[in-house]
């Protein structure tokens, strides 16, 4: 017995004593195991989708970040540009009204300089306003899809 293994010492013991064998049932044994195939299949699918869903949030991402960063740069820089142009428009018309007195300019002249120069102000502004509120939107809009990315 102590030189052979568990398994042959039983054998053997079995065998001598008289005892039948334990008859296994090679139909149960042998059939497929289903039950892991549909798990897997379930499964499979979902990670699928999850893989999916994951490469599509990350390229929209992506994409929503760089048109982000586009529209904030063209932002800035619009609002450089008018910032500069209202200075020098409001610089221009206090120097046209000194220079306007002392080069002799009729006085209709030069109220229909300011009249425009006026109106010139009031459309920049416009514009000024009209472009905060369009990255107020595009600001709301941001939150929305990191509201929607969080969950």
């Amino acid at each position: 017995r102590r030189s052979l293994s568990k398994g042959d010492a039983l054998f053997l013991q079995r065998l001598l004593e008289g005892e039948e064998p334990i008859e296994k049932d090679w139909k149960k044994l042998n059939r497929k195991a289903t039950f892991k195939n549909k798990y897997e299949a379930r499964s499979g699918k979902i990670k699928d989708t999850l893989s999916r869903m994951l490469t599509t949030f990350t390229s929209k991402l992506e994409d929503v970040e760089a048109e982000e960063k586009k529209a904030v740069d063209l932002h800035t820089k619009l609002m450089e540009a008018k910032g500069g142009q209202k200075d020098k428009a409001e610089k221009a018309l206090e120097a046209m009204e000194v220079e306007g007195a002392a080069k002799g300019l009729s006085k209709s002249e030069a109220q229909a300089e300011i009249d425009a120069l006026t109106t010139q102000i009031a459309d920049d502004e416009k514009y000024i306003t009209e472009t905060k509120d369009a990255l107020a939107k595009k600001e709301e809009e941001w939150k929305a899809r990191q509201e929607i990315r969080t969950g």
